[in-house]
């Protein structure tokens, strides 16, 4: 599978709420400032290793054997942080496992991908600089002069997968990983991803000949 960072942050954006909500002409904003916001962060941090940051940030790793299934949602990992600043990456042992298989890349590798993803999530909290916020928001709601405006929230997930790529100079975005999971274990397509493709080169086309 041969993708380019902006069809994969595509992919990703597609997963957000509301992302039939973007304006079409807008959707390469969202998705080049969201690669740009990784691409900055992580130029401090190139050529460290994930859990030397982690220690040095005092952010704790807690390992879960299981697969990190939650309805029909599979986590690899998950950031959290509690009121008095305690910060914790729960990893889930199985999960990346299997990932890690699908992309016949060592455990080691995966995890370290999957906590500099965390990491960056990490940062946003601790600098209170959340990527959706440092982004236009979008109208969501407008009737009889009162409108509602929201953040398109997935563009944290572009720009974390952006910082992690740069960090440990990986040849794709870590959701490429996700994609090959989903391709090997058959529950997505070749023709599927063919058709997603065929939609963004489209969306792509009409935005530069407008």
């Amino acid at each position: 599978m041969d993708c380019s960072d902006e069809f994969l942050a595509y992919l990703e954006l597609k997963q957000d709420l509301l992302f039939h909500k973007i304006p079409q002409e807008k959707l390469s904003y969202y998705i080049n400032r969201s690669l740009e916001i990784g691409r900055e962060l992580a130029a401090a941090f190139v050529g460290t290793s994930a859990k030397k940051l982690l220690a040095q940030h005092q952010v704790s790793i807690k390992l879960e054997e299981g697969a990190g299934d939650f309805f029909k949602v599979k986590f690899r990992a998950q950031f959290e942080s509690d009121a008095k600043g305690n910060s914790q990456i729960m990893l889930y042992k199985q999960s990346v496992e299997e990932m890690a298989l699908a992309n016949q890349l060592a455990y080691e590798a995966m995890e370290e991908i999957i906590l500099m993803h965390e990491f960056f999530h990490f940062l946003e909290q601790q600098r209170s600089f959340e990527t959706a916020d440092q982004l236009e928001s979008i109208q969501t709601f407008h009737f009889l002069g009162v409108s509602r405006k929201a953040h398109i929230q997935r563009t944290s997930e572009i720009a974390a997968n952006s910082f992690a790529k740069t960090v440990l100079k990986l040849p794709k975005l870590p959701n490429f990983y996700d994609y090959t999971y989903l391709l090997n274990t058959g529950q997505l397509t070749e023709q599927e991803l063919l058709e997603e493709e065929a939609c963004f080169q489209s969306v792509f086309n009409l935005e530069v000949t407008r």
